[in-house]
């Protein structure tokens, strides 16, 4: 599957309530919902068939491109392992106005059913070298950046995260006293994805190389 710009173009909007929508272009609102309705039913088929390109994950869940009362600023679903369907521990895609992420993720939402604890899932942390080394990873094309909510975009390349401690102990500062946690994965720009012929491979290629750390995400016990 290949993206079109107006997939991202879709959540490059002023407004997303629909209380808002109806006071300010209210013509608009019913052309809205059906063009969201549209592009998520792709976007659902996308999951599926990335899904289907990998070994030893679940189907995937997909959020819906409404909550009731506002569109969604993105799209988003996730992965979790067949026999880790009760763990928050997860690998999940998401695409917006900038870009398309494929990430390791801890889903805060559901961590209080989790059989798995935050402690368990950062300890991916402690095997990045080993990840880069023994997989042959290319550094250059993965990126670690937070959860925090108001700084999406705030992340640097993984090549400089492991080899420059400054890096590291800036992200440290920022985790400090928090129940934030590390995000790592591949960030493709908007211009680049538009590009992508089969994203679907990128995407299934990138999971295999995640589910190394995505599996030092268990419990120990």
């Amino acid at each position: 599957m290949q993206f079109s710009d107006a997939d991202f173009a879709l959540f490059d909007r002023d407004y997303f309530q629909f209380r808002q929508m109806k006071e300010f272009q209210p013509t608009l609102v019913e052309g809205v919902k059906a063009e969201y309705k549209a592009r998520w039913d792709v976007w659902k088929e996308f999951a599926a068939l990335c899904q289907q390109r990998t070994v030893g994950f679940g189907k995937p869940k997909v959020e819906s491109w409404t909550n009731g009362w506002q569109v969604r600023s993105h799209f988003w679903a996730y992965y979790k392992g067949v026999s880790r369907q009760d763990s928050a521990s997860m690998v999940a895609i998401l695409l917006n106005k900038n870009n398309f992420r494929i990430y390791l993720e801890w889903h805060a939402y559901r961590s209080a059913d989790s059989v798995t604890s935050y402690e368990d899932h950062v300890r991916w942390v402690d095997y990045l070298p080993e990840w880069v080394r023994e997989l042959g990873i290319d550094a250059r094309q993965y990126q670690v950046w937070t959860s925090y909510e108001d700084e999406p975009d705030n992340y640097v390349c993984l090549q400089d995260y492991v080899e420059n401690q400054e890096v590291r102990e800036r992200f440290a500062e920022l985790l400090e006293n928090s129940k934030k946690w590390l995000r790592i994965g591949r960030i493709i720009p908007r211009d680049e994805a538009v590009k992508c012929v089969a994203m679907e491979e990128i995407v299934s290629d990138t999971m295999r190389e995640l589910s190394y750390l995505y599996s030092k995400t268990e419990s120990l016990e």
